[in-house]
């Protein structure tokens, strides 16, 4: 059995964004022979000069098939 690995997708962004959403898409493309074991998700978010900034992490545990 091949061992586990973790890929972790952050993005940081003034605006709403589906940023983190295009990377994560891009990758599982580029790599197809995965199985997803596990994924976790945080969010914070952060006042900073009259604006709120969104800090988003997607943690993704998978193997090589």
């Amino acid at each position: 059995m091949n061992p586990l690995r973790i890929k972790v997708f952050t993005y940081f962004t003034l605006t709403i964004s589906s940023s983190c959403e295009i990377q994560m898409n891009k990758w599982l493309t580029e790599n197809p022979n995965i199985e997803i074991v596990n994924m976790l998700q945080s969010e914070s978010m952060a006042a900073k000069k009259d604006q709120i900034e969104r800090n988003m992490s997607l943690t993704v545990l998978y193997r090589q098939t």
